[in-house]
């Protein structure tokens, strides 16, 4: 009898496992290293925590979730390993039932946190071997269209790391209009597919039938405000914010985060005294997450426009510097220097136009600088002097210093 093995896609990450494995019964093949595929696995902020013996800490639930979730897949992926990677209809047989558990365990953690669920070649080719299980007793007639509940998520999860957004969205369209019993995390993942390929409005639909499936999933109203914001819409955005503030919890990334875009959309609506209690409400945040994560939440556009709008220009200078890793800082210097930005006649600064050497918008003193959206390295005080500047050579300069 043929041995038929099944083939991965090569990935490039490090090996992440060694196992034994059974080339057919009795006959022992090489050590096999698994490895999980590029932009699959991640440092993950509840790992730092873990690591740094904080989790007792925090109330915040979504720890003892993705806990949860990490343990089960562990469980599936380690049953995963003891299966032969062989497609082969008689090995399959013998490890029937050891396939079905650890798919379907696998999916389970999936869907209770895809954070905890990486996607490695070995999972991709216990996918082959879950399907070719599933159709082993379906008539040949029946076999094209055949899926269950669990094959269907699989399918979607490898999509979605594969980031086939289009072929996920269709997928996990069939599984939502065939089966009554799918959490609001299915929505949830169907809404960042249709963010992914520019659908916005049809995805926020999907965040609100997921929070109305389950209302504690709170960060769908972060996203939600994320994205009416991206629309400019701006009560919508000030509404979902809110929301989140008060249902999610304080020591996450996205609490953060919800305070510092809150705090730029009600300066932009004027409300200047409750923006200033919210960017410090931010602050304070931060200082919570780094005491806990022992890092600062990344430097968004939002964050750094909030940073920029509330602080003086001494002080968002350095804020937005020291939140830099020291290499990642150095590396940034040295691209600035390569593109020919630090060699203008005005320093890189939020306190002075990099065309003109302004302090404050045209026309507006108590208004900070515009940081330019490409290189996020040097400020202007209007569009007129952006635009000179970009003619000058920083249109050559901003692409340099973005590669």
């Amino acid at each position: 009898m043929t041995n038929e093995v099944a083939v991965a896609p090569t990935p490039t990450e490090q090996p992440v496992s060694e196992k034994k494995v059974v080339k057919s019964e009795g006959a022992e093949e090489e050590e096999y290293k698994d490895r999980f595929l590029e932009g699959s696995q991640r440092i993950i902020a509840y790992d730092l925590l873990e690591a740094r013996g904080k989790s007792g800490e925090t109330t915040d639930p979504d720890v003892k979730k993705y806990r949860k979730a990490k343990e089960l897949f562990q469980k599936g992926y380690d049953l995963c390993m003891t299966i032969p990677r062989s497609l082969d209809e008689e090995v399959l047989l013998n490890h029937e039932e050891d396939v079905r558990t650890a798919a379907e365990t696998l999916v389970n953690a999936w869907l209770l946190d895809d954070k905890a669920a990486p996607m490695s070649e070995r999972v991709l080719i216990l996918g082959q071997q879950y399907e070719k299980v599933l159709l082993k007793d379906v008539p040949e007639a029946e076999r094209e269209g055949f899926f269950i509940k669990e094959s269907l998520l699989f399918s979607a999860w490898i999509l979605l790391v594969g980031r086939q957004y289009q072929h996920c969205l269709t997928t996990l369209t069939l599984a939502i209009n065939t089966y009554d019993d799918l959490p609001a995390r299915v929505f949830f993942l169907r809404a960042s597919c249709y963010f992914s390929l520019g659908k916005l409005r049809i995805g926020l639909k999907d965040l609100e039938r997921c929070l109305q499936k389950e209302p504690e999933f709170t960060v769908a109203y972060s996203v939600l405000g994320s994205i009416h914001m991206n629309l400019k819409e701006r009560e919508p955005a000030i509404k979902a914010f809110k929301q989140y503030i008060e249902r999610g919890h304080p020591d996450t990334a996205d609490y953060v985060n919800a305070l510092y875009s809150l705090s730029i959309l009600l300066q932009e609506k004027n409300r200047k005294q409750e923006a200033k209690e919210t960017y410090k409400k931010a602050r304070e945040a931060e200082a919570r997450f780094k005491s806990l994560y022992g890092t600062n939440t990344g430097m968004s556009d939002n964050k750094r426009l909030a940073i920029q709008t509330h602080e003086t220009p001494d002080n968002a200078r350095k804020l937005i510097f020291d939140a830099m890793p020291s290499k990642q800082y150095n590396h940034k210097i040295e691209q600035l220097i390569e593109a020919g930005i630090l060699n203008s006649p005005y320093t890189p600064s939020p306190e002075q136009c990099s065309n003109c050497g302004a302090k404050h918008l045209k026309d507006q003193p108590e208004k900070p600088l515009l940081c330019c959206g490409g290189c996020k390295s040097i400020w202007y005080c209007s569009r007129d002097c952006q635009v000179t500047d970009f003619k000058a050579g920083h249109k050559i300069a901003c692409k340099k210093a973005r590669k």
